[in-house]
């Protein structure tokens, strides 16, 4: 967990950095062109907590320091091509599609990996259609393949749903009823009448409720005998997604989303 919040650090860090002349035209007012901190700390803060999280990761094992490897890879991808091309989606998606494979990589359960692909994938879409309404946000014309984000929300919930009945064999009712949370806050979302920006930043807090797709389901049918749950535990991950969908939304009322 502290190395994934390592990596998402260090992808802040140099996205702004690789912005700063693009800001200082554009958004004066943040960080970098006001003056408010150097390019430089900037640079050295995220170069140095990416090296903390390849660190931490080579400890744990070989194949977490790999998965770990590629989102520094991925991540210095999109710092480069974010604001040259929509393919650059692809690449902020795989940074955090490769998350859940992180998780996995400490443990190397086999068994699991397929639902860990599933996963992953659900939250590739869903990532991947943030960045191209943002696109829309950040660039003076219309972004090309800004129509697939939509498109990309449901691939994100059809492959959730896909693992909750393949992968853990959870009926397809209950996992019906498990991504109603994503699909209604996803939908307000874009339906915000009071521009890009606003329904970027509802998108972004909803990222942990793509999580809650799999784990509510699991929990409704824990109880059910639809599959073998005993490796997660009493249950106390359950609330962790939407205790972060809430500490998202609170965050932004103190600072902008975008």
């Amino acid at each position: 967990m502290i190395t994934g919040g390592c990596l998402y650090g260090c992808g802040g860090f140099l996205n702004d950095w690789a912005d700063r002349e693009w800001d200082r035209k554009r958004r004066p007012e943040r960080a970098l062109p006001s003056g408010l901190f150097s390019s430089a700390s900037y640079l050295l803060v995220g170069v140095g907590i990416g090296m903390c999280a390849l660190v931490m990761a080579a400890l744990v094992s070989w194949q977490a320091f790999a998965v770990a490897a590629a989102i520094c890879v991925c991540v210095v991808i999109y710092t480069w091509l974010h604001k040259k091309t929509a393919w650059s989606a692809i690449w902020m998606g795989l940074c955090r599609a490769l998350l859940p494979l992180l998780g996995w990589a400490a443990l190397v359960d086999f068994n699991h990996l397929p639902a860990v692909i599933l996963a992953g994938g659900s939250l590739f879409f869903h990532v991947v259609g943030i960045s191209l309404m943002a696109r829309r946000e950040s660039l003076p014309h219309h972004a090309k393949g800004a129509n697939f984000a939509l498109w990309s929300f449901v691939l994100a919930s059809v492959l959730m749903l896909l693992c909750a009945h393949l992968k853990f064999n959870i009926p397809i009712e209950i996992a019906l009823l498990g991504a109603l949370p994503y699909t209604f806050w996803t939908a307000r979302s874009l339906s915000l009448k009071t521009g890009i920006s606003d329904q970027v930043a509802g998108l972004l807090a909803g990222i942990p409720l793509v999580d809650w797709m799999l784990l509510l389901p699991i929990w409704l049918s824990r109880d059910a005998g639809a599959s073998d749950f005993s490796f997660l535990g009493s249950g106390w991950w359950l609330w962790v997604p939407p205790l972060a969908f809430l500490s998202g939304k609170l965050l932004q009322r103190c600072s902008p989303a975008t």
